[in-house]
């Protein structure tokens, strides 16, 4: 990672940059768009583990299609945030690679967000767990945490220096 290569005279530690921490989402959501990718596949397959008791994609057309729509959309958020870190990434244009991580963002958290009250009453006590039906409990603990988790690595990967700019093409 990028750190202050100077020490301070107090002797504190250096200190990570933003573009260290940006460079290291991004490889974070590549590989969380990858695992992703790769769970779709799996339960395209056949694969159970992960789903709710009971659920199977076959059984549920909308989830199956949801399914065969989601593992090529992933791949292709994986790509374009490993295009953030590598060479051939300045060679995408701007415009298309900006709103592609953005809208990848805004998918993501806006997928979460109706769990977030869940999260504030489990965090604040004034619910438990056992006050969640099982589907609910399901995507508040265990599915839309990863969603969100994928959304602000993508947030946080996207953000640009000000004033550094990449050619235009």
């Amino acid at each position: 990672m990028d750190t202050d290569a100077r020490h301070a005279a107090d002797g504190t530690p250096p200190t990570v940059s933003l573009p260290a921490i940006r460079r290291a989402a991004a490889w974070a959501a590549c590989a969380w768009a990858t695992a992703f990718s790769l769970i779709h596949l799996y339960w395209l397959l056949g694969g159970r583990a992960g789903l709710p008791a009971g659920h199977s994609l076959y059984a549920n057309t909308p989830l199956l299609v949801i399914d065969i729509v989601a593992i090529p959309l992933c791949a292709a958020a994986a790509a374009f945030a490993l295009a953030l870190v590598r060479p051939w990434g300045t060679r995408l244009p701007r415009r298309l690679h900006t709103t592609a991580l953005w809208a990848t963002t805004a998918l993501l958290i806006l997928h979460a967000a109706p769990s977030v009250p869940d999260w504030v009453a489990l965090a604040a006590g004034t619910r438990t767990t056992a006050d969640l039906d099982a589907m609910v409990r399901f995507a508040a603990l265990f599915y839309e945490p990863f969603f969100m988790t994928g959304g602000l690595l993508f947030a946080l990967a996207s953000l640009r220096t000000p004033g550094r700019r990449r050619p235009r093409r």
